[in-house]
């Protein structure tokens, strides 16, 4: 249910997606050549290939290359995604360009503006120069009510309604649920287990927990149609939107209609059972949707509803199971950032005697939640982001015309010697004083920090928690790679192998 296509693809589908794109290419570079011969373009727009986009401030363009019509630099970026090389495609693009450079991606002209200070200036920005952004083949996938999809006050709205479940307040009531949770995942995955599929364990935890707490569902035809369809959604929101059979992203399309399908029946069995007064015994993200008004007094939308819960199960599982894997790889090969996980776990237990995690608990945990941001900071679950201008500005001295792309860069942070020394070295102290602002943003920034940040690290150091005091592992491949599709992808899914602690 769980197994993971680390292609990210259906190989049967591979060849005939490859031959549709080379022909769409070459389609489109003759249409692009044949357009050249017919104008000339003027040296007050952009090159045909970013989009024709007319500017109005004298400033120059940063420097750069669009790369191919049509395609851009997308393939080469791309590329470098899959083979963790992200760095590297923005390094050489910065040496020969400058921090602030042109480029064409995904269809857009697309400037990158590669330091702390450029992603500063988007976060802080954010409804007044720029505005978050989706491909339109993603944004048709994550849903027109979804809040990543929101932008301005729509999104403000919708925000402070999630965060009444997500914030540490609405947080403090799920510990304790979260834990039994982690015990009896443990019990059944992890108990008598020689070794175990590290990316495909962790993935059944975190949707068993993500189903329980969003919609109060822990097994069942639901919960088992559900998980199938979540995993083909992540395997086709961010491929070439392709919509025809045997494609993952058709694959993705058809999940998510089925994901919709069920959570309507979940909504309408809910809303009848509210009306009959029969809904007490819930406590969970649905509850908190069904029965909280927005700010004109109005019931949110089961539309609104569905979209959300489609994109939680989707953040919420897949990106915490992969930052999981890496904890586990990172302390197996760092055994004394293990000790210290374990001291700290083991000072907690002492006090507990037993009792189950709460919320306080998780705050004492300060190293293990330094081996999450250092773990967060080597591998990060997205390697940076989009905004789109809104209107044309100006940024170290050049032009940003409206209507483009304007990408931020986590790796240009985080592996930087100068923010962070030695920086291919996991070293989990050097948070211990806190990161420069605007340094360390594997959650995003500003006004669109990721909602879910707090929920995670809970999760995460509950997990961990009853993982240390129980079980030793280590890696079967110690040097296994990984690369990004679009988010992190242990090539072989991180086997273990487990030994019980007496």
């Amino acid at each position: 249910m769980f197994k993971q296509d680390i292609h990210g693809h259906d190989p049967s589908a591979f060849s005939c997606t490859t031959r549709l794109l080379i022909i769409s290419t070459a389609l489109w570079d003759g249409w692009l050549v044949w357009q050249r011969r017919r104008n000339t373009i003027s040296n007050k727009s952009v090159d045909a290939a970013a989009g024709n986009i007319k500017l109005k401030t004298k400033a120059p363009l940063p420097p750069g290359s669009c790369g191919l019509p049509f395609l851009g630099e997308t393939l080469e970026f791309l590329s470098a995604a899959r083979a963790n090389r992200s760095l590297e495609f923005t390094n050489t693009r910065v040496a020969k360009y400058g921090q602030i450079f042109k480029t064409h991606l995904l269809f857009c002209l697309t400037i990158s503006l590669g330091t702390p200070e450029g992603s500063k200036f988007l976060f802080v920005n954010e409804n007044k120069l720029v505005q978050k952004s989706w491909p339109p083949s993603v944004a048709k996938l994550l849903g027109r009510q979804a809040l990543s999809i929101k932008t301005g006050e729509e999104h403000k709205k919708a925000r402070r309604i999630f965060a009444s479940f997500f914030g540490p307040d609405g947080l403090k009531s799920f510990v304790p649920r979260m834990d039994q949770t982690v015990r009896s995942h443990l019990d059944q995955f992890w108990e008598n287990k020689e070794e175990v599929m590290g990316v495909e364990t962790l993935k059944q935890f975190t949707f068993s927990l993500v189903s329980d707490l969003f919609l109060s569902i822990k097994d069942g035809p639901e919960f088992n149609s559900m998980a199938h369809d979540i995993e083909l959604y992540l395997e086709g929101i961010m491929q070439l939107p392709l919509d025809f059979p045997g494609t993952s992203y058709h694959k993705a399309r058809l999940a998510r209609e089925s994901l919709l399908q069920t959570l309507g029946t979940i909504i309408s069995r809910r809303c009848k059972a509210i009306e009959e007064g029969q809904d007490c015994g819930h406590h969970d993200l649905l509850s908190v949707l069904l029965n909280r008004p927005d700010n004109q007094g109005d019931l949110i939308t089961d539309e609104e509803i569905k979209d959300n819960i489609v994109l939680f199960l989707f953040a919420g599982h897949d990106t915490t199971s992969i930052t999981l894997a890496a904890i586990l790889k990172y302390l197996s090969l760092n055994p004394h950032c293990l000790h210290e996980v374990v001291k700290e776990q083991e000072e907690i237990a002492k006090v507990k005697a037993g009792a189950p995690l709460n919320w306080e608990d998780t705050q004492k945990m300060k190293y293990t939640w330094w081996v999450m941001q250092e773990t967060l900071r080597l591998q990060p679950p997205a390697a940076g982001g989009f905004r789109q201008s809104i209107k044309e500005f100006e940024y170290g001295g050049f032009r940003i015309p409206k209507g483009c792309k304007v990408y931020w860069s986590v790796w240009s942070s985080h592996m930087s010697p100068i923010f962070f020394p030695n920086p291919t070295k996991f070293d989990p102290s050097r948070f211990e004083q806190g990161p420069p602002p605007f340094t360390f943003v594997p959650f995003g920034g500003g006004p669109r920090t990721c909602i879910g940040n707090e929920f995670a690290k809970t999760e995460v150091m509950v997990f961990l928690h009853y993982l240390v005091l129980n079980y030793e592992w280590s890696l079967v491949h110690p040097n296994e790679k990984i690369s990004y599709n679009p988010m992190p992808v242990f090539e072989k899914g991180l086997p273990l192998k487990v030994h019980k602690k007496a």
